[in-house]
Formats: C-alpha cells, sequence, structure tokens
C-alpha cells in the first residue's frame, strides 16, 4: 500500500459567531489556506500510480472555487467555519468520489492546524 498527497491553496474570510460582541475573532478577517489531501491505495499496474494526480484536481478544484476568494460564513455547512469544520466540509463532498481518502490536512501558516481522518 502506498500513500500518495496533493497539496492545494486558497484564501478565505472568516469571522467567528461563539465569541463574545467586540473580541477580534467576531470581526471578519482572512487567512490563506494550505489543504493536504492524502490518498492511500495500491499501485495500479498499467500506469504504477495511486490515482492520477488530474483525477483529485477535477474533484478537487471544483470545490476550491466554492471557498476562495469567500467569507466561509456564507457557504452552507461552513456557517462556524474553524479549520476543523473545513476539513470535515471538503472530507464529506471528496469522500463521496475517492473512497480511499486517508485524511484532510488544513494548515494556517504560521499559525497551526488540523489533521482530520473521517468519521
Amino acid at each position: 500500500i502506498m500513500i500518495i498527497y496533493k497539496k492545494y491553496y486558497f484564501d478565505a474570510a472568516h469571522f467567528m459567531t461563539n465569541f463574545k460582541k467586540g473580541h477580534k475573532y467576531t470581526k471578519v478577517h482572512g487567512h490563506s489556506y494550505e489543504m493536504i489531501i492524502k490518498i492511500s491505495g495500491n499501485l495500479d499496474k498499467t500506469n504504477n500510480w495511486v490515482l492520477n494526480y488530474d483525477e483529485i484536481d477535477k474533484i478537487v478544484n471544483p470545490l476550491l472555487k466554492k471557498v476562495d476568494h469567500k467569507t466561509l460564513n456564507d457557504i452552507k455547512g461552513l456557517e462556524k467555519p474553524t479549520s476543523e469544520n473545513l476539513a470535515k466540509w471538503f472530507w464529506k463532498r471528496i469522500r463521496k468520489k475517492i473512497v480511499n481518502i486517508e485524511s484532510i490536512e488544513i494548515v494556517r501558516p504560521r499559525i497551526g492546524g488540523c489533521i482530520y481522518f473521517g468519521d
């Protein structure tokens, strides 16, 4: 079994709704995000790969268009736009088409992030 990964980047704004009024997180602010998707599987005997990266792009790029340069709170399912919820949001949509997905990592450079392994 082999694990491959692919990185994607997007920028988005958000605000947090569970903080007291006036807290800095309640104000709209933005982040640059990095997302790392890991996929496991056996090597395809014809091409010697787990999955063609172009096939991953066909699934992920339309999702990125929904979040890139958007306010995440306005997107159904991301009303509470934490890194954790972002990872779950992507997982739910990608898992329908890539069943051997291992994890989704959401990175906020210089801050931190999370890794989601599914339900």
